[in-house]
């Protein structure tokens, strides 16, 4: 399964002072719906001027079954 793993910097706040969103999306089947769902983000991010995306990657993650005794 793939993840979606992000770091956006956000400046909304009446400040002016940034915050960080950090995220973890998914899971999704395959590479290329990750691809798509990270072009949304992208997206979004280049539409809103107080928005910079830090960190943002698909990335193949492989969980581990639960073990039983038995």
């Amino acid at each position: 399964m793939y993840y979606f793993i992000s770091v956006v910097l956000i400046s909304i706040l009446p400040s002016g002072e940034p915050f960080i969103e950090r995220s973890i999306t998914g899971p999704f089947i395959n590479q290329n719906d990750c691809y798509a769902y990270q072009n949304v983000v992208q997206n979004i991010v280049k539409q809103t001027l107080t928005s910079q995306i830090l960190e943002a990657e698909c990335k193949e993650l492989k969980l581990k079954g639960k073990q039983t005794n038995g």
